[in-house]
């Protein structure tokens, strides 16, 4: 009998990613800038023309990386481009043969799904062990070793030393190390550019970054990752051509190269609002980590995931819940926002709370 090579046995846990797009009110579900788009890009989509549209883009985004190279000091040749963050991973996951991906648990849910997408087998490791050994997170065999600094959904920060001693040790046994600064802008001061500067001094690690938090940019796909010669065209071999449109090229790179101060002022004003909403939090009992990106996560347990998600709804706000192995890992992520949405994510979680919903 002959194997059957289709449909893929690896792919029987996976689905579609299917997120509530549905008018809501107050939708706090995916962590973009509710602050808006980086003007510099929307005046490049706003003088859009014909060729844009009827003309093939750069192979590999040009203008994006070159921009890119400039923000950072490095060669075009040090960056690999792709829609969106997750485009990037995609593609460096591509790039490696099929093997072992160690990942933080809790931990974005699409990494273990792109991992497994290009052959990986996911390996969580609870955040708080990994935590205290890195080079046993790391393992001791070649793999991928994927870090999402701050975490996602928790908003934890992680440690630089402790990134380093992973870095140090998965080069040292040959695997690939990707760090993924998507929430980076609300963690680090614009000068601190420790992981992409570990990226660029070593051979197998990829800094990557999305410009869907941040810049505001999620509809156009935009995303960018940083790291030796070799490893970026082992990288742009897997991502193939035309991958990034034209005008979002062109945009993408007039937002990294602005010096316009929306990008400081919106995670300025977030931050602010961060700080305030998880005061407001724990005023009212709940338990919130300290959040270092654009949203926080509300602890909850298991068994109230579903209906306070639904009950938050009704009042016109939506949260993404998560369920967890750990009781760490099971709660209510929510974006920060302009206050007018903060307070009423405070109100209904209120009404939740007296049963008012």
């Amino acid at each position: 009998m002959k194997p059957d090579i289709y449909p893929r046995d690896n792919y029987e846990v996976l689905g579609r990613y299917l997120p509530d797009r549905s008018p809501i009110a107050a939708d706090l579900g995916d962590n973009r800038n509710l602050w808006g788009a980086h003007p510099a890009a929307l005046a490049v989509m706003a003088e859009a023309g014909t060729a844009v549209a009827s003309e093939y883009p750069d192979s590999y985004a040009d203008e994006l990386a070159t921009a890119v190279a400039a923000k950072f000091g490095t060669s075009p040749y040090n960056v690999t481009t792709g829609a969106g963050g997750t485009g990037v991973l995609d593609a460096v996951m591509r790039a490696v043969a099929p093997t072992r991906m160690r990942f933080m648990d809790p931990g974005w849910p699409a990494a273990g799904m792109l991992a497994r997408m290009n052959g990986h087998d996911p390996v969580p490791v609870e955040w708080e062990d990994a935590l205290d050994d890195p080079i046993r997170f790391a393992g001791s065999r070649p793999g991928i070793v994927y870090i999402a600094n701050p975490g996602n959904p928790t908003a934890e920060a992680i440690p630089d030393d402790w990134i380093r001693a992973v870095y140090e040790h998965a080069e040292a046994v040959g695997s690939v190390l990707i760090l993924d600064e998507a929430y980076g802008e609300y963690h680090r001061c614009r000068e601190d550019l420790t992981p992409f500067e570990m990226a660029l001094e070593g051979k197998r690690t990829l800094c990557v970054k999305t410009l869907s938090k941040a810049y505001g940019l999620a509809g156009m796909r935009a995303g960018y990752g940083v790291g030796s010669e070799s490893l970026v065209l082992e990288v742009d071999k897997a991502r193939g051509p035309f991958v990034v449109s034209g005008v979002t090229s062109t945009a993408a790179a007039a937002a990294v190269a602005s010096d316009s101060p929306w990008l400081d002022d919106t995670i300025a004003e977030t931050k602010v609002n961060r700080e305030r909403l998880m005061d407001c939090l724990s005023r009212r009992g709940y338990r919130v980590p300290v959040s270092a990106a654009n949203f926080v996560f509300i602890l909850r347990p298991d068994d109230r995931l579903e209906p306070e998600t639904r009950q938050l709804e009704s009042y016109g706000v939506r949260v993404r819940p998560f369920t967890g192995t750990t009781a760490h890992g099971s709660g209510l992520r929510a974006t920060v926002a302009p206050w007018d949405k903060m307070q009423r994510l405070l109100d209904g979680l209120d009404m939740v709370a007296a049963r008012t919903v």
